[in-house]
């Protein structure tokens, strides 16, 4: 890749209409996120070179928190080196003896590797199916035990969102129990002002991500989710928001906050002015919004059958592997990218085509990926 990644993107010195990735917004290249970066670069360096708990808090990093605070509404957010993280860093917090884990079979790997971290009973559930999840906690739930519900919020590979409410009502009757999300992938899309998934299902933010003063999480069910601003908001690093008491919980349960580097400033500060832009832009949203209908409903036209969900991740199996990059190349030659996956977390051993759309691509660029896919078909 030379060039941002955007609507249009050089890659291996050919200029293409690009339609992979992350960047739902399309803010990886905004003039104003790089301005941010450089202006905080020449004022602060590169980074702190010492963790959070010393005099790592320089001013891009505090001034993340305080806008994603204010971004999700809540008490406090807490800004570490990447949302790879984050599931260990929740669960640092609400894994504790008799905790059991309860995974959707194709969560993230993120999700799994941090489950690995606690030695804890782990089990999985069909994807997306809460039925399967009942009966999971029939099967392997012992008394006194607590479920932590783990689940992408929006499936990488698929777009597929998951049916929180379905879970909510499984779990609304297990004392303790929690349903935590990764919401990597909805974060800045999902929901009226993109704050996620829970936002999208009509859940409202206040009570996500909270514990009691005194840390006790019995009551069911509670919300947890942390996401990232290296997708969809075009910055870089993962983001926790939620009450001050879960926020300082989060800090001290692991030793990302002492023991890690703090998020490079150059990032740190185009991460601030993304989330400025984004909660002043509501177009933005909108805008990847609209374009993910206008995508699928092109693709429906040619006669596949796509759920016509906002998610901008249309996940498509045709054929065989051999079939599926014969497409891809196709449109490649016509100066057009899409994704062939064929090892990724909730794919089959086919794999699948994935193309992803932003909110700065136009009806003309969608237009002719779909005319072009038709023609490939």
């Amino acid at each position: 890749m030379q060039s941002p990644p955007g609507p249009e993107t050089k890659v291996d010195d050919c200029q293409y209409l690009y339609f992979c990735g992350t960047g739902y917004l399309g803010l990886h290249g905004h003039a104003d996120l790089i301005q941010a970066s450089i202006e905080a670069t020449r004022a602060y360096g590169l980074g702190t070179a010492t963790s959070r708990s010393g005099y790592g808090n320089a001013p891009p990093i505090i001034e993340v928190e305080e806008l994603a605070a204010r971004f999700w509404d809540s008490e406090a957010a807490y800004y570490f080196a990447s949302g790879y993280l984050g599931n260990h860093v929740v669960l640092s917090v609400l894994a504790k003896p008799g905790s059991v884990f309860l995974l959707d079979e194709n969560s993230h790997y993120s999700v799994v590797d941090a489950c690995r971290c606690f030695d804890l009973p782990t089990y999985q559930f069909a994807h997306l199916e809460a039925e399967a999840l009942r009966e999971l906690l029939k099967d392997r739930l012992r008394p006194g035990q607590v479920p932590i519900v783990l689940s992408d919020g929006v499936f990488a590979s698929s777009g597929a969102i998951a049916p929180v409410k379905e879970y909510l009502d499984v779990l609304e009757d297990i004392e303790g129990a929690m349903l935590c999300l990764d919401d990597c992938h909805a974060f800045g899309v999902l929901g009226e002002r993109g704050c996620g998934t829970f936002e999208h299902h009509g859940i409202p933010q206040r009570g996500i991500n909270e514990l009691p003063p005194n840390q006790d999480i019995a009551g069911s069910p509670r919300l947890f989710a942390v996401g990232t601003l290296s997708k969809a908001f075009g910055g870089y690093g993962g983001i926790i928001a939620g009450t001050n008491t879960f926020i300082e919980s989060a800090r001290s349960s692991s030793h990302y906050y002492s023991g890690a580097s703090a998020p490079p400033i150059p990032v740190a500060a185009a991460s601030a002015m993304a989330l400025k832009l984004v909660a002043n832009t509501p177009n933005l949203v909108a805008g990847v919004k609209q374009n993910a209908l206008r995508l699928k409903q092109g693709l429906n036209d040619l006669g596949l059958e796509i759920e016509l969900t906002p998610v901008p991740i249309v996940s498509l199996e045709l054929g065989d592997s051999q079939n599926m990059r014969r497409i891809q190349h196709g449109l490649a030659e016509e100066g057009i990218l899409i994704d062939y996956k064929s090892e990724y977390a909730g794919l089959g051993a086919r794999g699948a085509l994935r193309i992803a759309v932003f909110a700065t691509h136009t009806e003309e660029m969608i237009k002719k990926l779909t005319e072009a896919f038709g023609r490939h078909l």
